[in-house]
């Protein structure tokens, strides 16, 4: 039997130059939704630079469909911004181009749905899609840098962030990258998530926490952090307190 999930609203983003394809996919796709319990408005994009202003000024969304052939930039260079903004996100690829289905493989998309066989391919594609998202969802959270852009971190996967003068790098379980903010401001956004500032350049993520030595921070894998002695107290609290609610 089917497991019945809650109502839960996706943030659906839909790329492509051929307008008149535009209000079929995305009929086809809020439908297909609909049916599996969940709602969603996809937003239309007609070329890249209008999915691109989306991404960076207003919020990442949750799935993309994008053609290849767009203007101004083709959807696999597309897909490569978005993964940089939101690692998470879901591409699927809606193309005629089907000799460049190989060429997509390095952005990992959930499918590739050939506009020569579109209603077949987007019932296949859409269950692969509808079996990814029942899968427990990482804890996400929106943040915008000095530079105005908003980015979605993975909390879940986000081991630490190390200061770096007006750059901040942020350590997750894939690798690291560079965000323009300040330390401060990024403890202000994770403290409520239980992140934990063990030294003046250091917040880190509890769940990463294998030990607390003397003066260091021993993470799951054997790396070690600097910890403040004058707040080894309230992080050895903290460390306390996230372990009785986890």
């Amino acid at each position: 039997m089917r497991r019945h999930l809650p109502m839960h609203k996706f943030r659906v983003a839909i790329c492509d130059d051929e307008i008149l394809l535009l209000p079929q996919l995305s009929s086809m796709v809020k439908s297909f939704f609909r049916s599996q319990n969940f709602e969603t408005e996809p937003d239309t994009f007609a070329s890249a630079q209008e999915l691109l202003h989306s991404l960076y000024h207003v919020a990442p969304h949750d799935i993309y469909f994008l053609d290849i052939d767009i203007p101004e930039l083709d959807g696999i260079s597309l897909a490569e911004k978005i993964k940089d903004c939101n690692p998470d996100a879901h591409i699927l690829f809606v193309s005629a181009r089907e000799e460049r289905v190989f060429d997509t493989f390095r952005i990992h998309p959930l499918a590739f749905v050939r506009k020569s066989n579109f209603s077949e391919d987007m019932k296949k594609a859409m269950k692969t899609l509808m079996e990814h998202l029942e899968k427990p969802a990482d804890q996400m959270l929106n943040f915008q840098d000095e530079l105005g852009h908003i980015l979605s971190l993975n909390l879940t996967r986000l081991m630490y962030i190390e200061a770096n003068e007006k750059y901040q790098n942020l350590v997750s379980t894939d690798g690291s990258n560079l965000i323009r903010c300040s330390i401060s401001d990024l403890e202000k956004a994770l403290v409520p998530h239980q992140f934990i500032r063990i030294h003046r350049g250091y917040l880190v993520n509890p769940q990463y926490i294998y030990r607390i030595d003397t003066s260091s921070i021993i993470l799951d894998g054997s790396q070690k952090l600097p910890l403040s002695r004058h707040r080894k107290k309230e992080v050895q609290n903290l460390f306390l307190a996230y372990n009785k609610t986890s």
